[in-house]
């Protein structure tokens, strides 16, 4: 019964801070299974649309995006029982771009809850450059993060106002200052139990990461380096026009 399950989804940008987020949380009393980036979502839409949409002449005017409820369930379902063996009735997945599948995740999991990790914006866009993500095509030209970006803070926009109560914004930059706060906070919102020892989290043996931020999670929260990416910005300046997010002082 998919409206006793409670998973959460981390979202948002690489190199925002999801990885040490979702490795607080699996240190939780509770034991939670993270699926990491497994991207059942997109994988089970492509299912769906891949043959209307991968031939020559398509034609993207003419598309109509539709999606049949029924066997994208099932293919959801089948998807994430092959990640464990169990029935987990609160799992997460760290697919950042799951801000675009809000509205089907809730179709089918009416329980979910989102933590959207983000951090400056002019941080996040050299982070990503710099980090050359080999799977993420969108993220190796400056052009293409601030378009990818611009749609990312649109569709965001338009969820939070629509779901304001199961999207918590964590700021990476505040989450450095005030972990415990957070922590807490954080805890409270996942319906999780949180004690003084989740700040120990980096202790853990069993952590691991795929990502580039596994040294990260390896040592504890250490305060944000504010002027980290200050030299690379001037690069941006001839885009402050077209993006009005971009603030460059």
């Amino acid at each position: 019964n998919n409206e006793e399950v409670n998973p959460i989804f981390i979202i948002g940008l690489p190199r925002s801070g999801s990885t040490l987020i979702e490795s607080i949380l699996t240190s939780s009393e509770e034991n939670i299974i993270s699926f990491g980036e497994c991207n059942v979502f997109n994988i089970s839409i492509l299912e769906q649309i891949g043959s209307k949409i991968y031939f020559e002449k398509f034609d993207k005017k003419k598309f109509e995006f539709i999606i049949n409820n029924e066997s994208f369930n099932k293919s959801i379902l089948e998807k994430y029982s092959q990640y464990s063996e169990t029935k987990n009735l609160k799992f997460i997945d760290k697919s950042l771009e799951n801000f675009f599948n809000i509205e089907l995740i809730r179709n089918i999991y009416p329980k979910a809850k989102f933590i959207h990790t983000y951090r400056n914006p002019l941080d996040s866009i050299i982070s990503i450059y710099q980090s050359m993500l080999p799977e993420l095509s969108w993220t190796h030209n400056i052009e293409d993060i601030l378009s990818y970006m611009d749609t990312y803070y649109k569709v965001l926009k338009y969820f939070k106002s629509k779901y304001p109560e199961i999207i918590l914004d964590i700021k990476l930059e505040e989450f450095t200052e005030k972990s415990e706060l957070i922590t807490k906070k954080l805890f409270n919102f996942c319906e999780l139990s949180w004690s003084k020892n989740i700040l120990n989290f980096y202790k853990r043996k069993d952590l691991y990461s795929k990502t580039l931020s596994f040294n990260q999670i390896r040592s504890k929260v250490l305060k944000y380096d504010n002027k980290k990416y200050q030299s690379y910005f001037h690069m941006l300046n001839k885009f402050k026009n077209k993006y009005n997010w971009i603030d460059i002082k």
